[in-house]
């Protein structure tokens, strides 16, 4: 590589991305959400989509092999932080979190600008990350106003964005 892994995690971050919140239960019936920006459309027939998590993360077991269900929660400028103790160590992320069963088992936020409740279909090798495909079983808009978004390593709202390299 010409470039230093910092180097390139600065480019990608020239890359708009919307924040979601990823939540499961896993089969004992613990609730677990992990925060992305790594969320994208891959069908409409069937109805695909997918996130990546990393392989040093507590939850990727969960994603990757316990649970076969999970809910996307697309998140509004309001939810930031939701976004931040979903990406945070707390033990105990649920204590104070308004959620409700997304008709699967699977928690879902409320508040959320959109959800997708998911089936996984496949998990494919993406280097240090798996790449997670859900299959959408139900879908949810939720809230209107802006979303949260990330750029350039922080949070943003629309009006923001500064134009150019920051």
């Amino acid at each position: 590589m010409s470039f230093s892994p910092r180097d390139f995690r600065d480019c990608l971050g020239q890359f708009a991305t919307g924040v979601a919140v990823v939540t499961a239960r896993a089969n004992n019936g613990t609730k677990a959400g992990i925060t992305i920006n790594s969320f994208a459309s891959v069908s409409l027939e069937p109805a695909l989509v997918l996130f990546s998590v990393d392989r040093r993360a507590a939850t990727h077991e969960l994603f990757a092999g316990d649970c076969n269900r999970f809910c996307i929660n697309i998140l509004t400028q309001g939810q930031q932080p939701l976004s931040e103790l979903f990406s945070s160590p707390v033990q105990d992320r649920w204590e104070d979190v308004l959620f409700e069963d997304d008709g699967h088992g699977v928690p879902k936020l409320v508040g959320s600008l959109a959800t997708f409740s998911c089936k996984r279909h496949a998990i494919h090798d993406g280097g240090d990350h798996s790449i997670i495909v859900g299959q959408v079983k139900d879908i949810g808009l939720g809230k209107t106003g802006d979303p949260l978004l990330y750029y350039g390593g922080r949070y943003h709202s629309i009006e923001d964005i500064p134009s150019g390299n920051s």
